[in-house]
């Protein structure tokens, strides 16, 4: 009986002293695709202003009787910026580059001459991109007591 109640005790101790050996798998990290996403002729479809979180004005961006303005987002960094003129229709294109910076979820575009336009991510997905715009040219919404949104569309 001494012994079945000392094995019993070295079989628990055993079974105790194991339990290091079971360390937990290491969990994937995520996978940030926007990159890959960004790439392609994304439409700017509508524009949202916010004012103290409540919706001051809403619209769509399209010129009237011409296509809607678009990026061209490419891959190796470039971009095309496209503007139709208001008369005729007329494109104008302001190429450059664009990059991404997952942590803080920002996407830069930097035309040929400098200029700079900043947005945050707020979602994306194959066909759609929700953009909150933080820098245009250096003038910031947020210092106006603005929030402004970006709808775009592939």
């Amino acid at each position: 009986m001494k012994k079945l109640i000392l094995f019993s005790a070295l079989l628990s101790l055993s079974l105790v002293s194991c339990g290091d050996d079971d360390k937990p798998e290491p969990q994937p990290q995520p996978v940030d695709n926007t990159s890959t996403l960004l790439v392609g002729k994304w439409d700017m479809v509508t524009g949202e202003v916010y004012q103290d979180g409540e919706l001051v004005q809403s619209g769509n961006l399209s010129t009237e009787g011409c296509e809607y303005d678009y990026f061209d987002i490419k891959t190796g960094g470039l971009k095309d910026e496209v503007y139709h003129d208001e008369e005729d229709c007329a494109t104008s294109n302001f190429p450059g580059t664009w990059t991404y910076e997952a942590t803080s979820k920002m996407v830069s575009l930097v035309d040929e001459d400098g200029y700079l336009l900043e947005g945050e991510i707020v979602s994306i997905n194959a066909t759609d991109i929700k953009l909150k715009l933080i820098s245009d040219g250096g003038d910031r919404p947020e210092d106006y007591g603005f929030e402004v949104f970006y709808y775009l569309k592939k």
